[in-house]
């Protein structure tokens, strides 16, 4: 399923390719090329931050994760709770997320964001720079898709009904 956007009654799924958002709310998330008095706090790579302003440096890219199959998949629809690589579109840097620096805010320890592609000896983005959409779960027990418990197998659920166990 794709994750299906709804702002002020109006529906829109989320595809692969470019992706503006900034319609959304009031804060965009956005990017400029580093410079010596312009980067971010730890890594010193590229700052990436929240702005009201709506410009060019707010626009973002969704590429899927095999850098084989990114041709094929351009235009269709992100499935949800996929892993993606999500690309600055003016300086073509990958959004990235650094475990091991953290950031201490208003909010408690925070980890720090940057755009930087990270990537291995095969030029592939590496773990750093993959992103989810997660999508909210209709049942009240959780709170994301994420956090529901994993279906039985179904070979599991035969035996289980063959044996008359209550599978539900």
């Amino acid at each position: 399923m794709a994750p299906l956007f709804c702002f002020l009654g109006l529906k829109f799924v989320v595809c692969f390719g470019f992706m503006s958002l900034s319609h959304l709310c009031p804060l965009y998330l956005s990017s400029d090329h580093r410079t010596l008095l312009k980067s971010s706090k730890k890594s010193w790579l590229q700052e990436v931050y929240l702005t009201d302003e709506v410009s060019h440096l707010n626009c973002w890219q969704a590429s899927f994760l095999d850098p084989q199959l990114r041709l094929e998949f351009e235009g269709f629809p992100i499935q949800a709770n996929e892993k993606i690589v999500i690309y600055h579109h003016y300086t073509n840097r990958a959004l990235a997320v650094h475990r091991n620096l953290f950031l201490r805010t208003y909010f408690g320890k925070e980890v720090e964001v940057a755009a930087h592609t990270h990537l291995d000896s095969h030029k592939v983005e590496k773990s750093k720079n993959h992103w989810i959409l997660v999508t909210g779960n209709p049942r009240n027990d959780f709170s994301t898709m994420l956090d529901l418990p994993k279906p039985p197998a179904k070979d599991t659920q035969a035996m289980e009904q063959a044996m008359g166990l209550d599978t539900q």
